[in-house]
């Protein structure tokens, strides 16, 4: 399989971070904020699967979006090239990474930043639509 992206997940220094980019005080439980969020759900992910990097042998987490899950990320990500945008699942921040380069496929990975048991338990948590109906 192919994968589209990489969202490497960094934790910025305060100089890193513009005024109008997200931090990770940011709150994905209230109103958005800004387009610079992309909220997701269970139903927004097709499949999820830990795995490890190829060049790092640390812990990822591969994800395929479901088609609204796609469109929500084609929406966040439209302009934010290099920029960083607000990682949010189930109304908790799981990270502002950099978009690195646009994603025109539903498959992503995300790295960076988790343990095996993190992974785990996100992969666990994504996968909770399994066996529902998947988009046609």
């Amino acid at each position: 399989m192919i994968w589209a992206a990489l969202l490497h997940i960094t934790t910025p220094d305060a100089q890193d971070v513009e005024a109008v980019e997200p931090g990770y005080e940011h709150d994905c439980s209230g109103q958005p904020m800004q387009n610079y969020e992309l909220r997701l759900t269970a139903s927004d992910i097709s499949s999820a699967a830990v795995g490890f990097g190829s060049y790092s042998n640390e812990p990822v987490l591969n994800i395929v979006f479901s088609e609204t899950g796609y469109d929500k990320f084609a929406s966040v990500q439209k302009g934010r090239l290099g920029k960083r945008f607000a990682l949010c699942f189930e109304g908790r921040l799981l990270s502002v990474p950099i978009l690195n380069e646009y994603i025109y496929g539903r498959a992503a990975q995300i790295s960076g930043a988790f343990t095996i048991e993190e992974a785990t338990d996100l992969q666990i948590q994504m996968n909770k639509n399994k066996g529902a109906a998947e988009d046609p």
